[in-house]
C-alpha cells in the first residue's frame, strides 16, 4: 500500500511499526532504556558514600565526586513531570548541594589561611 495524501495521511504498515517502535511498552523494568537509566543513577553515586561516617574526613576530591553525583541526578530528575516525587528529589539534592558548598567554602578558607591548596 502506498501513502495517500489529502487533508490527512494514511500511514503504511511499515510507518505504523516505525512510529510505534520507540513508544511501545516493552519489558517494564527489563526495558533496556530503564536498565541504562538505573545504571547511570547508580554509577553516579560514589561507592564510598554509603559507608560515610562522622569518623571520616572528606577531601576536596570527594566533595567534587558528590557535586558530580548531584549534578547527574539533578539532570535526570528535572525532566520528570511536576509532582511530589520530583519536588522531594530536587529538594534533597538542593540540601546535599548546600552542604557540599558549605564544606567546600570552609576547605577553601582553610587553604587560603594556611597558604596551601585544599
Amino acid at each position: 500500500m502506498s501513502r495517500r495524501i489529502s487533508q490527512s495521511i494514511t500511514p503504511t504498515a511499515q510507518d505504523i511499526t516505525l512510529l510505534r517502535g520507540p513508544f511501545a511498552p516493552t519489558k517494564g523494568g527489563g526495558d533496556p532504556v530503564i536498565t541504562e537509566l538505573r545504571k547511570v543513577l547508580k554509577d553516579a553515586v560514589p561507592a564510598w558514600l554509603a559507608k560515610l561516617s562522622e569518623e571520616q574526613e572528606l577531601t576536596q576530591p570527594r566533595l567534587d565526586e558528590i557535586k558530580s553525583a548531584v549534578a547527574t541526578r539533578r539532570q535526570i530528575i528535572e525532566v520528570l513531570p511536576d509532582g511530589k516525587a520530583r519536588d522531594d528529589a530536587l529538594a534533597a539534592l538542593d540540601k546535599a548541594d548546600t552542604i557540599v558548598s558549605e564544606m567546600d567554602n570552609e576547605l577553601s578558607a582553610v587553604a587560603a589561611f594556611s597558604g596551601t591548596s585544599a
